[in-house]
């Protein structure tokens, strides 16, 4: 039920804001409003206040102004002494003001909202290189993991997001010129300059066209300090957790790996849920023979542990090409994986037939499984196009949400705004590409969603937070006022065009070509509406009988 709650919330504000542009510049310009309504159909609360009945109405998937002498067929009714209060008697440039009104409101609101949205942004993933590739530009030049990233080209890093902000004109261009990196480094905190020669990328966006970007080869993959043993050493098993070394704390991978290339003689390990003290003696060579003796850091022969398979799930792609749980994932083709991500990246780039070879630790010995990349083909339930998909289905022992927030020190006066307006030009540009597409036909039009998909979206958003919930209401205000300024008639850019047109000629249009235009119009959207509702049903009710 509190599905619906969030959906009429969100719905509701929007709703309410395109409402008040209207209603404030015809109020500005003398009109009378006779009915300010949250909602269609009964109303189920009203009050009138001057000459303003305002309402919530029983049906919340939208609104409306009635204003006096607004109507196509009420233009006779209409006593002369109210004519000066009536819409039709207003000049032709200020019926078009009010009609903008709604949609013009809607964006801007969707703006204040966004630059809400960047206020939660303050703090942020830090610019700490979690993990540079060993195949990237920035480890070629010489930087390492846990370097944190103070400057590109001059421009202060401040947070991870500002690393792609500031390559973006680059990717733009397609030109992949030098870089000027300057680092703190991870151990020594010495604050070093590199030029780095960013590499060719490219990335896939949600309507399956392909962009080329500027890579440095970095990533924001934390590595929790988990390990599996490449051979056998005395106190420590695979999977544990190391906390600390003698003492000192470890939070990351890296960390630990440059923390033992020193003697130790105790660790401090998190396994079964329960802390553990492990003492690390070192064993002496025999008299007269101290060139043999071996420090602990030298016999550790340790990999990242999160690469171990957790568990496989029936019936997957996993399961039947023979992955078993404990496996330890050491390279797919030959290209040695050394986190995760690594693997789920190759995994997504393989093509249907291809040869596939899995490097594997199992139970202490090297084995490989080899099989053929198969995919199932799969219709998007929110985009509408066909996805293929492998139903991998094993998941590794590690923990994807480990993470270090540093507080946004550069440009918080202007951040909110600059994150606003790309925002607002992203999602303006992703609605208008969507349409075209569906009108070219190479976007399914089942991606519509009607008014279950808003609830359901709404729901998702609020449950990740107050965040995510402002951004989605913010995406669907943009959405709703730029579908409303679209030249069809009954919509608000319809009225623009008759109101337009009578400007520029100088004569009203007559009321049976308006009559027919506005109910044209009205089938269109009628058609559109149920349509979407028709996609709703399509897109949610399976998930209802599939429910177990």
């Amino acid at each position: 039920m509190y599905m619906y709650l969030f959906g009429i919330i969100l719905l509701g504000v929007v709703v309410l804001v395109h409402e008040f542009g209207h209603f404030l510049f015809a109020r500005i310009f003398g009109v009378r409003v006779e009915v300010f309504s949250i909602g269609f159909g009964k109303p189920i609360f009203k009050k009138k206040s001057g000459d303003t009945e305002y309402r919530i109405s029983m049906v919340p998937l939208g609104g409306y102004v009635k204003m006096l002498g607004e109507s196509t067929s009420d233009g006779n009714d209409i006593e002369e002494k109210d004519l000066p209060f009536a819409f039709s008697s207003k000049k032709w440039w200020q019926k078009v003001i009010i009609v903008c009104a709604g949609p013009v409101f809607n964006l801007i609101f969707a703006f204040l909202v966004l630059m809400v949205v960047a206020c939660f942004m303050f703090s942020a993933p830090s610019s700490v290189l979690e993990f540079v590739s060993s195949d990237g530009a920035a480890y070629a030049a010489g930087i390492s993991d846990g370097d944190r990233i103070i400057k590109i080209n001059g421009e202060d890093i401040a947070v991870w997001d500002d690393i792609p902000s500031v390559l973006a004109p680059m990717s733009e261009s397609g030109k992949c010129e030098s870089v000027t990196v300057e680092v703190e480094k991870a151990f020594t905190k010495e604050v070093k300059t590199y030029s780095v020669s960013p590499k060719q990328g490219s990335y896939t966006d949600p309507f399956g066209d392909t962009h080329q970007r500027c890579e440095l080869g970095v990533v924001r993959a934390p590595r929790e300090p988990r390990i599996f043993l490449l051979k056998e050493f005395e106190g420590l098993e695979n999977g544990d957790l190391i906390l600390s070394v003698d003492g000192e704390k470890i939070e990351r991978y890296y960390e630990l790996m440059e923390r033992i290339k020193k003697p130790f003689k105790k660790m401090a390990v998190l396994r079964g849920g329960k802390e553990i003290s492990v003492d690390f003696p070192e064993k002496s060579a025999g008299e007269g023979d101290e060139s043999n003796a071996e420090t602990n850091s030298e016999k550790l022969d340790i990999a990242y542990g999160g690469l171990v398979i957790d568990s496989v799930e029936k019936g997957s792609y996993s399961e039947k090409v023979g992955v078993k749980k404990g496996d330890f994932i050491t390279a797919v083709n030959g290209t040695e994986v050394t986190a995760p991500f690594q693997f789920y990246s190759i995994m997504s780039k393989l093509r249907e037939g291809e040869s596939v070879k899995l490097s594997i630790i199992r139970d202490k010995e090297s084995q490989s499984i080899e099989f053929t990349a198969s995919f199932d083909e799969e219709e998007n339930e929110m985009t509408g196009l066909r996805d293929k998909r492998m139903n991998w289905g094993a998941v590794f022992d590690y923990d994807p949400n480990v993470e270090e927030f540093y507080a946004r020190r550069n440009n918080i006066l202007t951040f909110p705004v600059r994150y606003a307006a790309k925002e607002m030009t992203d999602v303006i540009g992703a609605t208008f590409k969507g349409f075209a597409y569906m009108i070219s036909g190479k976007l399914s039009a089942k991606g519509l969603g009607g008014p279950i998909m808003i609830f359901d979206i709404s729901k998702r958003a609020a449950e990740a937070g107050l965040r995510y919930f402002l951004a989605i209401m913010a995406m669907i205000s943009i959405n709703l006022g730029l579908i409303n300024l679209f030249p069809i008639p009954v919509l608000d850019g319809g009225y623009v065009v008759i109101y337009g047109l009578e400007g520029i000629f100088r004569r009203t249009i007559p009321q049976k070509i308006k009559e027919r235009a506005l109910m044209v119009g009205l089938v269109l959207l009628c058609a559109l509406m149920i349509f979407a509702v028709f996609n709703d049903f399509a897109r949610y009710i399976p998930m209802f009988f599939n429910h177990n």
